[in-house]
């Protein structure tokens, strides 16, 4: 008998965590079942080129989504009704998080709303409250409409929907849906930071899927998710990070115009998106690429621009390498080859400074040191610092580690990298902490593990 499973890919990492890994080819498998993946319409030409293969129980649908913003870095759509945003808003603010608390500083101070700020205060404090909670769920679910994508519903008849992000707004119009028609639900908390920073919840699932006990921590205390209904995985697509073999570092620096006999700073400036106008990544540069006997890498982010100001490739002292760029990070995508690069620059580099951000687990599974930046290059307020981003619960665990160093100044700065090209192993086992607590397992079998537990829940439907 066959049984069809739906599985979102809306926000543009999840891709590189579900699609690329092994869970399509275990769920693949049995030709009994079909696999629906839904994402952007925009999308469906390069998933099918980069995951199909040739499966021939796996479909690809295109939804057309429309526009899509960020909302203090979680995502509404343009099209969205007033209502519709406003329980958007309602749940983002619901949590009393250290990470939302940051937040509601800079509503106050810097974008001058002091009265919003003191009503997402007052939800925050409500959210503390489990009756509270409970009623804001059973309102959206009654008041909102659960038929966005009943098109889908009633084409495939799906036995399972396995939603790849659970505090996506797409991912949660496909929840109400299954949910209304009583379809058994698994959700993934797709990252780390997700939790604290995104708000309460809006679906309880029948299974949720967590990367790490942490997380897991983390949902029982702030999603109501009852313990035995939680599933740890590990990151399924650190897989192919520890298990790949990487291309030579004469290969990759000879594309790069780079000297592979000499030691590689990876630096990976602070977008736009995250501070505005602010002058820390030239001052950085500058300092960076004086130091002896080594050479910088630039990796551009995918959103938003940097100021680099006239800086220009150097052979042998500075490639700059800019992955595709996107709009947002709901169109953004890192293909698996652009995976595998971003990989091969973090393996072949000797240390690894960026600002608040995943590259610093990325590199720690590689074993590679980290330095953040942790000041602005300029006076400014708290609430526009780069300070401020390492107030975060997630950045605070981090650092907690011991496995990232913070530079407070351009001279720590500077001093932290020395240090690491003159010693990489210096705080190597703090950086194994780092691989214990945000990745769980890295023994190759993450997406392994969610692909059999996604069976074992579609067989028992």
């Amino acid at each position: 008998m066959q049984r069809t499973i739906f599985i979102t890919s809306f926000f543009g990492l999840s891709a590189r965590n579900i699609l690329s890994t092994s869970i399509l080819d275990i769920l693949g498998k049995d030709q009994n079942n079909r696999i629906v993946i839904l994402a952007p319409q925009e999308k469906k030409e390069n998933y099918q080129q980069y995951f199909l293969g040739n499966k021939k129980n796996v479909i690809v649908e295109g939804l057309n989504l429309k526009n899509t913003r960020m909302k203090t870095f979680a995502w509404t759509s343009e099209s969205a009704s007033r209502l519709e945003r406003f329980f958007f808003s309602l749940f983002l603010n619901s949590s009393d998080t250290k990470t939302r608390r940051v937040y509601r500083i800079a509503e106050r101070f810097g974008a001058g709303y002091p009265l919003q700020a003191f009503f997402h205060w007052i939800l925050a404090k409500l959210g503390n409250f489990k009756i509270f909670r409970r009623a804001l769920r059973y309102l959206d679910f009654k008041i909102l409409p659960k038929n966005r994508y009943a098109a889908y519903f009633e084409k495939y008849q799906p036995d399972l929907v396995f939603a790849t992000d659970i505090f996506n707004e797409h991912d949660v119009q496909v929840m109400r849906g299954a949910r209304a028609r009583r379809i058994k639900i698994v959700a993934m908390v797709r990252s780390w930071d997700n939790i604290t920073s995104h708000g309460l919840n809006r679906i309880i699932p029948d299974k949720l899927i967590v990367n790490t006990p942490k997380v897991k921590e983390e949902a029982i205390r702030y999603n109501d998710i009852p313990a035995e209904n939680i599933f740890i995985s590990g990151i399924p697509h650190y897989d192919k990070y520890v298990a790949r073999l990487r291309t030579s570092r004469a290969d990759l620096f000879r594309k790069l115009n780079l000297d592979p006999n000499k030691k590689t700073i990876f630096f990976a400036p602070p977008s736009d998106l995250y501070t505005e106008h602010n002058p820390v990544s030239l001052q950085a540069v500058k300092e960076l690429r004086n130091l002896d006997d080594s050479q910088l890498i630039l990796r551009l982010y995918m959103v938003g621009g940097i100021n680099l100001g006239d800086t220009r490739p150097i052979p042998g002292k500075i490639a700059i390498d800019a992955p595709p760029q996107h709009i947002n990070f709901m169109t953004a995508d890192l293909a698996p080859k652009d995976d595998a690069h971003l990989a091969d620059l973090l393996y072949h580099s000797d240390v690894v400074v960026a600002v608040a951000s995943t590259l610093a687990i990325d590199a720690a599974t590689l074993g590679k040191p980290v330095v953040f930046i942790g000041f602005d290059g300029d006076q400014r307020p708290y609430w526009k610092s780069l300070r401020r981003y390492y107030d975060f619960d997630h950045q605070r665990y981090l650092l907690n580690t011991g496995g990232v160093k913070l530079a407070d100044n351009m001279g720590e700065l500077v001093k932290y990298v020395k240090d690491y090209l003159n010693n990489p192993s210096l705080d190597m086992e703090n950086r194994k902490n780092i691989n214990e607590e945000f990745c769980w397992k890295l023994d190759e079998k993450s997406g392994e593990r969610v692909g059999n537990f996604l069976m074992s829940q579609l067989k028992n439907v």
